[in-house]
């Protein structure tokens, strides 16, 4: 017997997570970009900033060294009424904090550091940690995909979406908006949400609470993901009744619906703490309305213009989204308690972005605010494919995605260079054929921004 015999053996890592994994690193050098740029950017990171070095939320101060001063306005308690959300300064903290104790070291050996939260370095670290974090939602997803999917078809399901949605502008030439952090906390929820689902227990239901309370604290708009998990505690409230009576029907409703909604305030506090600081109060209804950043009509939501419009929506900037969204109904065949959660967690997030007067994300690389979704996309997407592979084979389907694959990649080249509008919506003629003709228009100009960086 070989005295190698009783080694263990090394384990090989899976062909799908080294494919998204080459994909993440190879596209690095290419889009990646730490830059702070609008207000939105300056919004959500000058809470981290402002506590972290002034120790306080007063966040005129970065606005104005940004150049945005201008924008400022300020709440009752003299505090400017920064409206962005505050979970993705609590995902950046952790690299934040590396990067300030590394200036700090520098200091102390007599390097020309500045440790004031605005140097490059710091800049640097938050926008790598939207790019991890947007790659965690990708192995996420993967790993959910595959307790359904062959990993070929969950792997290609993830990367073409990834490829022709938003997410990869986001995750790499805007990091500092807070989309690549909202598709991570979405597809934790949805990752944590399908691993405890068999007889879950009221542990289990915080973890979910949990999960669910840090996507709303990425965007508030994301609070509506907690209907579907207190639908399932009343229908296993229902079903428990039926078999056992009320006694344990009331006992184990109420402990699972307390453990769900106590551990999401608990997630959702530092908004809740941010708000009453910089408000006075804790719930201020709309904070976008106090500085001009738009209002709700509930009566009257924009669906159509969400979908299908030139103002940069879903299904006409994003085309693969459509049949990834339509593979949600050969999903529901194979698990319809995953094809209900997704589709409701649609719905409910259309409704509230169509009644917001900024439906179209103002400045916007597409449909922003369905990037949280990503993980959806290409569970339907999966599904689909999965079902075309039947009749069509793979490398056809491979192709297929490519093609979508090179239509968002010639959008953020033409977005870069303001070649369509950033706000509002721009001619359907000119949106579509400038996808054929902007590279013999601008090969040159690509080819200065790919070696300058600029």
């Amino acid at each position: 017997m070989s005295k190698f015999h009783h080694l263990p053996t090394r384990r090989r890592i899976e062909p799908g997570i080294l494919t998204l994994a080459l994909m993440f690193l190879l596209l690095f050098p290419v889009l990646f970009k730490p830059w702070i740029h609008g207000a939105d950017t300056i919004g959500y990171y000058s809470w981290l900033r402002s506590l972290v070095i002034d120790g306080d939320l007063q966040t005129a101060d970065e606005f104005e060294y940004f150049g945005m001063g201008w924008l400022n306005t300020y709440a009752d308690t003299g505090l400017r009424d920064n409206p962005g959300a505050v979970d993705s300064a609590v995902l950046w903290s952790p690299w934040f904090l590396v990067a300030h104790g590394l200036t700090l070291l520098g200091r102390a050996l007599g390097l020309p550091w500045t440790a004031d939260g605005f140097g490059q370095q710091y800049i640097l670290a938050v926008s790598l940690g939207s790019a991890m974090y947007a790659f965690a939602a990708l192995l996420l997803t993967y790993r959910l995909a595959q307790d359904f999917f062959a990993p070929p078809m969950a792997t290609l399901a993830v990367a073409a979406v990834c490829l022709s949605s938003p997410l990869v502008f986001y995750m790499y030439s805007h990091p500092l908006m807070s989309h690549a952090n909202d598709a991570f906390a979405y597809a934790l929820f949805l990752f944590t949400w399908h691993r405890t689902r068999e007889q879950r227990n009221a542990a289990q239901y915080g973890l979910l609470g949990l999960a669910a309370g840090l996507c709303a604290l990425v965007r508030s708009q994301n609070a509506v993901l907690v209907v579907f998990p207190l639908l399932e505690i009343a229908c296993r409230a229902v079903q428990t009744w039926r078999r056992d009576g009320w006694g344990r029907t009331v006992t184990k409703g109420l402990l699972d619906a307390l453990c769900f909604s106590a551990t999401w305030w608990l997630a959702f506090l530092p908004q809740l703490l941010v708000w009453r600081t910089v408000f006075g109060t804790w719930l201020p209804g709309n904070p976008y309305a106090h500085s001009g950043g738009g209002t709700f009509d509930f009566l009257h939501p924009h669906l159509f213009g969400v979908l299908f419009s030139t103002n940069h929506s879903l299904f006409l900037w994003t085309p693969l989204m459509l049949p990834a969204a339509l593979g949600w109904f050969p999903l529901w065949r194979k698990d319809r308690r995953l094809a209900a959660l997704l589709v409701l967690n649609f719905a409910l997030q259309l409704y509230v972005i169509a009644s917001w007067s900024a439906w179209g994300g103002a400045a916007a690389f597409g449909q922003r605010f369905f990037t949280n979704m990503t993980p959806a996309f290409a569970l339907g997407l999966a599904a689909l494919l999965t079902t075309l592979q039947k009749r069509i084979p793979l490398r056809w389907l491979a192709a297929v995605c490519a093609f979508f694959v090179i239509w968002n990649g010639l959008l953020i080249v033409r977005y870069a260079l303001e070649d369509i509008p950033h706000c509002g919506p721009a001619p359907l003629g000119e949106l579509i054929v400038g996808q054929f003709t902007v590279l013999p228009r601008y090969l040159d100009r690509i080819i200065q921004i790919l070696l300058l960086r600029s």
